[in-house]
């Protein structure tokens, strides 16, 4: 392909005019240059970590467009010269970098993401040929051929595929159902990153938990990176400011990262810029080092590793738990497993596990993506539409099943979130005081601070002390205010006044309310198919792709700097 010759421009003070020619020169070149967020970005390749954050070297990062690198482009998309009869080359003037990135409208195609692998396309089709897709706005940089097999996978293709995709994890320990909905939960977050830019709403946190260390939290969440994304996790610390949370998530969003961990957790979980993280599918904040205002799409999948990891402030119910459990005292000392080098042999099959995912999604999109027949996950509807109802189509448990309090949800529901504990004390300790009369927090306060320890323990784990940690009626207006009509255990915390022009508040337990209406907890019918998880050997080949043993060759050291050749 020949490259068309570069215009000639004559530097000269004509701000509208040589702006418009710039950018004229910039539309026809091979710019590299996107709009994202309502920021001018290219995409390079992975140079090296931040502060918080360790990236995999060479994967593809979306980064801003400086004055800097658009005076490279400009430089490579015309010749510049001086005015008048003795012109001689010269360099594109920085004000007309600065103009262009001042500008609020450009001639540059949107960037909704960056993939290495064939991907499932909002309208269900795949996505396979290398370069930019208008459509979809993903930029597809391949990182091997590929081969996708039938367009209208069979039933047997699906189970084939289910197979495959367990075959890597069948030395994992998971837990609920004999291990079923801990695999069903690992498939859910493996399809979510094959799918993530078919969802047209927020993911879910997978919470790769277990009761002890060693017991292989951090390898799987590198298995389901490896076969969604091709590289392995960005690892982020924990923090507990709001607004570091905030400057992350930006940052998080900008570069397009697709899979974050949050590694080796213990205790419990709590940030509220997470947790609206999860459920937004943008982020708005101040760049870093500017005072301009950024919004950026938000489309990275998080996993979370811990020991008994408990959740609280909303995050529980965003989440997902892939629970592990050896039962034995130090699972690190275990031998004799299948695949002694994991990592590698998924590496080494990566590409027929991406087909055996999208597989799984393709034979439900071609099957008219059934309903499960259960509650959708809120605030996660589109994804349970595709993901998980793609799980329980294919005959795997349900992985967002909330009916067993053994494991999963259900448990997550009755154990591991701590805001839902902590106000199930405090109206159980409401109730032990007053019955079903009503109160005053002027009253509540007397007694916890006189006469009922427990009542003093249960406000405050749930809460309802002020900034300095004492206890005060008005710090408790303010948390039972925001816990008011919140249903926990057939009880929940109501609010009457006692006059309509008094500004006394009264409040009573409600102890008559309707309980969790649950889910029913059994697999919709699969036709002529077994319930379960189909139990189909691992095929050789994966629809002409080779399931290879071997690890694969290193690849060539990637150039940090360069930018990605579309």
């Amino acid at each position: 392909m020949t490259t068309p010759p570069r215009p000639t421009i004559v530097v000269r003070p004509a701000l509208v005019e040589l702006t418009d020619e710039a950018l004229a020169a910039l539309q026809a070149s091979d710019h590299g240059i996107y709009l994202r967020g309502r920021l001018l970005v290219q995409v390079a390749r992975c140079a090296s970590d931040l502060r918080w954050l360790t990236r995999p070297r060479g994967a593809p990062v979306i980064v801003p467009l400086t004055a800097g690198r658009l005076l490279d482009r400009l430089d490579r998309a015309a010749i510049w010269i001086t005015p008048g009869k003795h012109a001689r080359p010269t360099t594109p003037p920085r004000w007309v970098a600065d103009q262009i990135l001042e500008r609020l409208e450009w001639p540059f195609p949107l960037l909704a993401g960056v993939v290495e692998a064939p991907t499932l396309q909002p309208h269900g089709t795949l996505l396979s040929t290398a370069g930019y897709d208008a459509e979809s706005a993903l930029l597809y940089w391949p990182d091997g051929e590929y081969f996708l097999g039938p367009a209208e996978p069979t039933r047997e293709d699906v189970d084939t595929a289910v197979a495959a995709l367990l075959d890597p994890v069948q030395d994992f320990p998971f837990v609920g159902d004999k291990g079923e909905a801990g695999k069903a939960a690992y498939i859910a977050a493996t399809l979510s990153l094959a799918a993530r830019h078919a969802i047209s709403g927020p993911v879910p946190a997978f919470a790769i938990v277990s009761p002890t260390p060693g017991t292989g939290k951090g390898l799987l969440a590198a298995v389901i990176s490896l076969i969604g994304s091709g590289r392995t996790p960005a690892v982020m610390t924990d923090v507990a400011e709001r607004d570091e949370m905030r400057k992350r998530l930006l940052s998080l969003a900008i570069a397009g990262t697709p899979v974050v961990l949050l590694d080796n957790l213990s205790g419990v979980l709590g940030s509220d810029a997470l947790a609206a993280a999860l459920t937004a599918t943008e982020v708005e904040d101040r760049l870093l080092g500017r005072s301009q205002m950024v919004r950026a799409p938000l489309t990275s999948v998080w996993l979370i590793t811990g020991n008994n990891l408990g959740f609280k402030r909303t995050l529980g119910r965003r989440v997902l738990p892939v629970e592990l459990d050896a039962q034995v005292e130090h699972p690190e000392d275990r031998g004799g497993f299948v695949y002694d080098n994991l990592l590698d042999r998924v590496q080494a099959q990566r590409r027929g596990l991406v087909v055996a995912a999208l597989t799984v999604l393709r034979g439900y999109w071609v099957a008219g993506r059934p309903r499960h027949g259960k509650p959708r996950m809120g605030s996660f509807e589109a994804w349970d539409d595709l993901v998980r109802g793609a799980c329980v189509w294919a005959g795997l448990t349900d992985p967002a099943a909330t009916d067993d309090p053994s494991h999963g949800r259900g448990r997550l529901r009755a154990e591991g979130d701590e805001d839902l504990a902590a106000l199930g004390i405090l109206l159980a300790a409401l109730t032990m005081a007053f019955g079903d009369q009503p109160f005053t927090c002027a009253q509540v306060l007397t007694r916890a601070t006189t006469t009922d320890e427990p009542l003093r323990i249960a406000l405050e784990e749930a809460g309802a002390a002020d900034r300095t940690g004492k206890l005060t009626a008005r710090a408790l207006g303010y948390r039972f205010r925001a816990v008011q009509d919140r249903l926990i255990n057939g009880h929940k915390l109501i609010t009457e006044r006692a006059d309509r022009h008094a500004k006394i508040r009264l409040w009573r337990i409600d102890a008559g309310a309707a309980g969790d209406a649950g889910y029913a907890g059994d697999n919709p019918s699969r036709g002529d198919y077994e319930q379960g998880a189909p139990n189909i050997p691992v095929a050789k080949t994966l629809f002409g792709q080779r399931l290879e043993t071997s690890p694969p060759s290193p690849a060539s050291p990637a150039n940090e700097d360069d930018a990605l050749p579309f």
